[in-house]
């Protein structure tokens, strides 16, 4: 028998046994007449509002409606199949509303994403692919399912792609079969019913057959194998597994996992160690040559190898410390004195090895969702007595245990952790007295808000039907005409992203900042609106944005938020560490919210210098990652694209910069900061000997994109507008100062698709109304002609660096021309290339490394 999700993978493979197999109700939806399917259907539309109507009117491909009622009738009108297809999706649904949002959310969807529907999120599901509902009815298996046992693997790492292998390949699924139905002594039937990989999570559910008996039934006893489900969960990230099943099936996973992944599994105890104390633990480390925690010496356990995951170092690079056969105490104590080592959280210490009469070993820590940490030891080859000694000696050492869950709240950066974690959950299972007590804080500031969702449903059909007032309960099930309504309560928290902005906003406006807050506005990145705040410093020439979000953004928000090449100090809301780390890109420096609410708003002005620090050290690598990113986003807009105005005017004004930018060190974009007033897009300006003399020279731009594919216009609105912006800047002292020319050379234009004879109109209009005493030129550039200037450009960096003034000189020439051609940019690049005519030269290094190897 196939795995689900390799019996499913194509819309035309699916038959009734994929429904049934999915719990949905297929035969009674199919046989439904036509009448009842459509009262259903209007039961079930009836209780949606415009918004999540609206969702199911786009993945229907309907057209717009300007009320509900006509949307309803227009939904009421698909034909029958498409209906039926909705009745089982809802009726999939079932319960599922918590698992569907979870396991929506995880996906990295790029395209457009649907969230007022629960139904839209399962048809948008569907038509991605019919093994997304298999995958999602794994996840509510699990979450339907209370906490399992956890083991963590003793191994440093663990490979994610044999860990999906267990999944994936049949030959993997055999020897699991086999091996549980060994454990059960022959007596049981197993098979790998389904999976679900998400990021580095693989989810397994197993059958395993109890019966096969024929049932009871209305119109015949079908035959009927009953069966039990068992599942684990492998996080190679985490290097844990945790599996919900009977002890004997457990046991049977727990080897084959250990077999087949080379890794033993320590069993992590459920009860969350709270009886250490920080400056012991800080002490044990930092003086360990002479504190331990017992106060007792620690005898054969010497450490010779350490590594921390932060330092106070300049970026926080992680550190190893390791000697061959000496104790590494001593080194650690001299770091720490030096300044290089410092313990602000038990996350600090990511791993120790050391030497024992049982031989090698190391140990090393893992942090949980929740900021808390466990340690875990490779015990291979260890018997329970010599086991039990090591967990021994490094309590007594470290004053904390292994393979048990540590609470990380005594430390300032572990107390941040628990607020990001309260601010990611909907409910907190046995909380802390510090959890407590900041969860009451956050609620108090309205940061964290509780409601109560009020449900009715029938016992029958279990489908959740929200109501705010009572009458809206109703007498009688719709779908199955039960008489037994139920109604229940539950209690979610939920993050006021308001209150949370408006505490950021207060920090910015602290008195002791070397920064001002100039501005506010909402940033569209993809299909995710950010809020930003835009600082800029008292005394010097210097910005920060500041941009704050609760969604996990993708590579290629980050790519997006990289090309507006402004250092951004990017603050998570409820984000895990991982997300921290992986968010750390070319102009973007993140923080989650926690660290600073722990930290308070007077310690805010101190972070906000040190990230602005951090990010002006990183501003060559950040131009450079921009214009890569621009270019590939350039190049890759298709005319699609334009007409769905999935790129816009705005990327294209970003993609400009970015390249020019790289190419024009002196260059400024102007925008929102400068609303209101007539300016262009912005300006560059180069610089280049000829003749023995430096020439100066500035010129202005404008993005002109075009979605129809019939060229843009420069009509006469935007002749009169390049006119005034030359004017305007022609008389700015700045640039009559700079340029040798006292003016700009010239206004370029800058398009995917020009009209041709706009160059002679525009050229004219210049020549006519530009004033008298300037002679600035109408210039065009197609932005492809710019990508392959910037693409020679990057690709001979090195060369031009050795030919600057002839490159520049040569490029101002080429874009003097007035319409820039390919011809003109491969011949600025034929002479900058030439060797000969270099101004400097170029040593051989890797001549010299052969001569110094006896080569030559």
């Amino acid at each position: 028998m196939q795995v689900l999700n390799k019996q499913y993978t194509k819309e035309s493979s699916l038959d009734s046994g994929y429904w049934r197999e999915l719990g949905v109700k297929y035969d009674a939806i199919q046989e439904l007449d036509s009448f009842l399917v459509h009262f259903r259907l209007k039961t079930i539309l009836k209780q949606m509002k415009m918004p999540a109507l609206d969702e199911l009117r786009k993945l229907c491909r309907l057209e717009e409606y300007e009320n509900e009622e006509k949307l309803r009738d227009a939904l009421d009108s698909l034909e029958i199949e498409n209906i039926k297809l909705l009745l089982k999706l809802h009726d999939f649904s079932n319960r599922k509303k918590k698992s569907v949002d979870k396991y929506y959310a995880s996906l990295g969807l790029e395209d457009e994403r649907y969230e007022k529907s629960t139904l839209a999120k399962l048809l948008h599901l569907f038509y991605l692919s019919p093994v997304h509902l298999i995958e999602l009815f794994t996840w509510y298996l699990w979450d339907s399912r209370a906490s399992g046992k956890l083991f963590v693997f003793d191994k440093e790492s663990i490979s994610h792609s044999e860990v999906k292998k267990i999944a994936q390949d049949t030959s993997f699924n055999n020897s699991l079969r086999d091996a549980l139905y060994k454990a059960s002594g022959s007596k049981n039937l197993y098979r790998v019913y389904s999976y679900s990989i998400i990021s580095k999570k693989v989810l397994i559910l197993v059958y395993r057959q109890i019966s096969d008996a024929p049932r009871a039934d209305f119109v015949s006893a079908p035959r009927n194998r009953e069966v039990s489900p068992a599942l684990f969960l492998i996080d190679s990230d985490k290097k844990t597994v945790e599996i919900k099943s009977l002890i004997t099936e457990e046991g049977a996973i727990k080897d084959y996992i250990q077999s087949t992944l080379g890794s033993n599994l320590g069993e992590i105890q459920p009860e969350v160690f709270v009886n250490y104390k920080k400056e012991v633990f800080v002490d044990s480390i930092l003086k360990g040559s002479s504190v331990t925690a017992s106060g007792e010496p620690i005898t054969n356990f010497m450490v010779y190898k350490i590594k921390f995951r932060g330092t106070p170092l300049k970026n926080s690079p992680q550190l190893t410390l390791e000697l061959d056969s000496l104790d590494i105490w001593p080194s650690v104590e001299e770091a720490h004195a030096n300044g290089m080592i410092n313990i602000e959280s038990i996350k600090d210490l990511e791993s120790i090895q050391f030497k024992s009469p049982f031989g090698n070993r190391l140990i090393r820590s893992t942090i949980l969702d929740n900021g808390n940490v466990i340690f875990s030891m490779d015990d291979s080859n260890l018997d329970v007595a010599n086991k039990k000694l090591i967990e021994d000696k490094f309590l007594g050492k470290f004053g904390v245990p292994l393979y048990r869950e540590i609470s990380n709240e005594l430390f300032d950066e572990g107390k941040a952790d628990k607020v990001d974690y309260l601010m990611s959950v909907s409910k907190v299972e046995r909380p802390s007295s510090f959890v407590n007590s900041i969860l009451t804080q956050l609620k108090k500031q309205s940061i964290i808000t509780e409601r109560q969702n009020h449900y009715y449903y029938c016992p029958h059909c279990q489908i959740d039907h929200t109501f705010v007032k009572s009458e809206e309960v109703p007498m009688i099930c719709s779908d199955c005409e039960g008489d037994k309504i139920k109604t229940r309560i539950t209690n979610v928290m939920s993050v006021n992203m308001d209150a949370v902005y408006a505490l950021i906003k207060q920090n910015c406006k602290e008195k002791q900042s070397d920064w001002n807050l100039v501005r506010e506005n909402i940033l569209k990145v993809g299909n995710i609106e950010l809020k930003c705040l835009h600082l800029s410093h008292k005394e010097q020439e210097r910005t920060l944005q500041i941009v704050i979000t609760d969604k996990s953004l993708q590579k290629s928000a980050l790519g997006q938020l990289n090309r507006l090449m402004k250092p951004t100090v990017l603050i998570l809301i409820g984000q895990s560490e991982k997300l921290i780390e992986y968010s750390n890109y070319s102009c973007v420096e993140p923080i989650n919210f926690g660290k600073i609410y722990i930290e308070g708003e007077h310690s805010f002005p101190v972070l906000l210098n040190e990230f602005a620090n951090k990010l002006q050290t990183r501003t060559k690598t950040f131009l450079s990652a921009a214009a890569n990113e621009a270019f590939n986003s350039i190049t890759k807009v298709t005319a699609e694209d334009l007409k769905n105005k999935i790129y816009t005017d705005k990327y294209f004004e970003d993609d400009v910069f970015a390249l020019l930018k790289d190419i024009f060190a002196n260059a400024e974009k102007w925008g929102k900061e400068l609303s209101g007033i007539e300016v262009p897009e912005g300006i560059f300006a180069l610089a280049f000997k000829q003749d023995g003399k430096v020439r100066q020279r500035v010129f202005s731009y404008d993005c002109k994109l075009n979605t129809n594919g019939k060229g843009y216009d420069l009509n006469k609105s935007e002749q009169r507008k390049a006119i005034e912006y030359v004017n305007t800047l022609n008389s700015n002292d700045y640039i009559q100062s700079f340029s040798d020319k006292k003016q700009l050379s010239g206004h370029i234009f800058i398009s995917n698709h020009f009209k041709s004879q706009n160059f002679k109109t525009m050229t004219a209009h210049f020549y006519e109304h530009l004033d008298e005493s300037f002679d600035s030129k109408a210039i065009f550039l197609d932005v492809k002609i710019l990508c392959y200037l910037h693409e020679k450009y990057s690709k001979n960096h090195h060369q031009i660096t050795n030919n600057r003034d002839r490159f520049y000189r040569d490029l101002f020439e080429a874009l003097m021309s007035g319409v820039v051609t390919i011809d003109l940019i491969d011949k600025v690049f034929r002479k900058t290339l030439d060797d000969d005519l270099a101004e400097y030269k170029t040593l051989p290094t890797n001549k010299v490394t052969r001569e110094l190897q006896g080569k030559y």
